[in-house]
C-alpha cells in the first residue's frame, strides 16, 4: 500500500501553516475557503479601488485640460482684442496740423507768409526738397527729345513753382 506523505504551505491570505496530501495536481492556496473567499474580496476591493482612482486621475486630468483649454482661449481673446485697439488706434490717428514739417510755426520761413487752415504753407526743408525737385524736372524738359515728356516736366515744374513760390 502506498503511503501518502503530507507538504506543509502557508495560507496566502492568513499566513498560517496547513497541510495538504501530496497528491497530483494542483496545491491548495488557502487554508479554508474562509480564507479564499476573503482573499477574493480584498482583490475585488483592490482592482475597484484602482480604477476609482484611474476615474479621479482621467477626470483631473480632462478638468486640468478644460482650464488649460479656457485660459488659452482668454489669452487668444486678449490678444485679439489688443490687435483690434492697436489697429483702431491706427485709424483713427489724426496727424498734428504741421506733419511733414520740421517744427511747427506760426508763419512759413521761405515765404514769409501765415500759416492758417487755409493756405498751405511749408517749412524750410520742404522749400529746398521743392527747389531742387523744381531744377531737376527744368534740366530734364531741356534735355530730352520727347516733346510729350518735356511738356509734362515744365507742367509738374510750373506747379511746383505755385505751390512753394519758387
Amino acid at each position: 500500500m502506498a503511503t501518502s506523505t503530507t507538504i506543509y504551505r502557508d495560507c496566502e491570505y492568513c499566513g498560517i501553516e496547513f497541510g495538504q496530501p501530496d497528491d497530483p495536481g494542483r496545491k491548495r492556496r488557502f487554508c479554508s475557503n474562509a480564507c479564499r473567499q476573503a482573499a477574493y474580496r480584498a482583490r475585488v476591493r483592490h482592482e475597484q479601488a484602482r480604477q476609482q482612482r484611474e476615474r479621479e486621475e482621467a477626470r483631473r486630468r480632462a478638468e486640468e485640460e478644460t482650464w488649460r483649454q479656457a485660459e488659452e482661449e482668454a489669452r487668444r481673446a486678449r490678444r485679439e482684442e489688443e490687435r483690434r485697439r492697436r489697429q483702431r488706434a491706427r485709424q483713427d490717428h489724426q496727424p498734428p496740423p504741421h506733419a511733414g514739417t520740421s517744427r511747427p510755426r506760426s508763419w512759413c520761413g521761405a515765404c514769409g507768409g501765415d500759416r492758417g487752415p487755409h493756405t498751405i504753407h511749408h517749412d524750410d526743408a520742404a522749400h529746398e526738397r521743392a527747389r531742387r525737385r523744381y531744377e531737376a524736372l527744368c534740366r530734364k524738359a531741356a534735355g530730352t527729345s520727347f516733346p510729350h515728356e518735356a511738356a509734362a516736366c515744365r507742367a509738374k515744374a510750373e506747379e511746383l513753382s505755385a505751390k512753394y513760390g519758387l
